[in-house]
């Protein structure tokens, strides 16, 4: 609970807290050195500027919102504004001040406390958080070797102090104490403490001291206003401020009061429960993160290099493609040419022959041959495209285009999705059967879900609880070993990661009869000594 102890100014523990009529608290050093002349802050009337530039709109019900606080100030003299009464809520902030010397911004709400002739001093002390912070605090400032400051000093930086007034309960440093309380005068028969020892005097007396009314100095505070909400004298209940009002006693307040925050308290103890256990909940998650991280990516690069894998093969066996279209490319080109090259072959020789023959001056002897040569050689020249053919059986290009580009834009735009949980699967009722004591299921998953397993439950046929049955990544399960001339009902949900689908709708297999499976079973045996008989008279024959 440090923050709760620690001033909003300042920001170190309270030194002796005084309460605001916002119900904030301060130091009384940091109330010293915030306090201002109330002419600082009401609102200036320029009429040549309407605009108010950095003065504050004062709340008009800050004034009163001591009632809320449990703060005695109403009727002390020189303190801030008295409790006005409900017509006097919405009077001008003007008219609030008057008689007011100073005032106090809160640093927290920035809201104005207006007070008398003495300032600062005449704010109401909290007691309680005095008591709680010196109780809490002595034992953090002693293992720290933290000193007490002077109360008084106006720098950031206030000197260490050396004693303490019993009387004014102000800590003072030697050259606040020469200056602010000087040993002379009233002042002369103030008892000065060292200050090492001060803070122990000062609890001791704070805890000797009764809660006496500001008002009537020798009146205990033995009554609670139900109507203002603060404590109270029994004159002022009977000739006083609070007159007519509704009043309990302050003890039987406090009880009640007491019980009522121990209510709260123990409410808002078991949120706070939860919230731990929440807090380490997270705690644990933040733990398993840097695991699962590594888990993950174990999975991511085990899907690339699958994806690299799977493209080489590809590639390799695009290469082998290549390769045999190749081969067979040349082995036609090399066919086709070797088939030309005998045809040519051929038709040279003959060319060469025929050359040879018009060489023969003996016209009988030349005569001899040329009506079979020309023929021959007329045939040849009619035939010569028929027998062979002068365009390429395949062409030396490559016509063919690798089209990657739809695997190229899945690689591009591969990403991670977010898994959620898988929808309701859908029972195949017509893939569905039941044999015997046996019954097969088959389902099928709902469209664009990731399953990691199936889960399948049957009950025990007479309508009771459903017992799992299967779990596994198969789509169909036979389960043997049931009660004969029994309706089942099955039922089948998907889960992954991030957690368990709905439940499919129930479908319904009824096993088969005791007797209609006897029968069956005689039937089968004779059948099979029927063949058994035959292979034995086969083997006879």
């Amino acid at each position: 609970m440090e923050g709760e102890l620690k001033c909003p100014q300042c920001s170190e523990f309270y030194v002796k807290p005084v309460l605001l009529s916002c119900s904030h608290n301060l130091c009384s050093g940091c109330a010293h050195n915030l306090q201002d002349s109330v002419d600082k802050f009401l609102p200036q009337n320029d009429e040549n500027n309407s605009d108010q530039g950095d003065y504050p709109e004062l709340d008009k019900l800050s004034i009163v919102s001591e009632t809320d606080s449990g703060v005695v100030c109403n009727s002390r003299p020189n303190s801030y504004i008295s409790t006005p009464s409900i017509h006097n809520l919405f009077l001008s902030s003007t008219h609030l001040a008057q008689g007011c010397v100073y005032g106090i911004k809160c640093p927290v709400c920035r809201k104005v406390t207006y007070m008398g002739e003495t300032g600062f001093q005449s704010l109401p002390r909290n007691r309680v958080l005095d008591i709680i912070v010196e109780k809490l605090g002595d034992s953090t400032k002693k293992a720290e070797n933290v000193t007490q400051k002077c109360e008084l000093c106006d720098s950031e930086n206030p000197k260490d102090a050396t004693v303490v007034c019993e009387q004014c309960e102000v800590f003072y440093c030697e050259t606040c104490r020469e200056n602010c309380h000087p040993a002379r005068g009233p002042l002369a028969k103030h008892n000065l403490v060292d200050s090492k020892k001060g803070s122990d005097l000062l609890r001791a007396k704070l805890k000797q001291k009764d809660q006496k009314c500001y008002e009537h100095t020798g009146e205990v505070l033995s009554l609670y206003c139900l109507t203002c909400k603060i404590p109270m004298c029994i004159i002022c209940h009977q000739d006083g401020p609070h007159i007519n009002h509704e009043s309990q006693a302050i003890g039987a307040m406090c009880k009640s009061h007491k019980t009522e925050l121990s209510q709260t308290l123990q409410a808002l103890s078991e949120k706070a429960k939860t919230e731990t256990e929440f807090i380490q909940k997270l705690k644990a998650m933040t733990e398993r993160i840097p695991s699962n991280c590594i888990e993950f990516e174990a999975v991511v690069v085990a899907q690339c290099d699958a994806l690299i894998e799977a493209i080489n093969e590809r590639k390799q066996e695009l290469l082998d493609f290549v390769s045999a279209e190749q081969e067979m490319k040349v082995k036609i080109l090399k066919d086709q040419a070797h088939s030309c090259t005998a045809h040519l072959q051929k038709t040279t020789s003959l060319l060469y022959f025929c050359i040879e023959v018009l060489k023969e001056s003996d016209p009988a002897s030349f005569l001899q041959i040329s009506s079979s040569l020309l023929n021959r050689v007329s045939a040849v020249d009619q035939n010569f495209f028929k027998e062979i053919e002068l365009v390429p059986r395949v062409s030396p290009e490559f016509e063919l285009t690798l089209d990657n580009s739809p695997v190229l834009h899945a690689v591009q735009t591969m990403n991670f999705f977010q898994m959620k949980a898988p929808g309701q699967p859908s029972i195949l009722p017509e893939e569905c059967s039941a044999e015997n004591n046996s019954v097969t299921i088959a389902w099928q998953p709902y469209p664009g879900s990731v399953v990691e397993a199936y889960t399948l439950e049957l009950d025990d046929g007479n309508g009771g609880d459903f017992r799992v049955v299967y779990v596994g990544p198969e789509m169909m399960c036979t389960v043997d070993g049931l009660h004969f001339n029994s309706i089942y009902n099955a039922r089948v949900k998907c889960q992954n990661h991030a957690g368990e689908g709905e439940y499919s709708d129930l479908v319904s297999l009824q096993t088969a009869e005791a007797g209609i499976y006897s029968q069956c079973m005689l039937e089968n045996h004779l059948l099979t000594d029927t063949r058994r008989l035959l292979e034995h008279l086969r083997g006879v024959v």
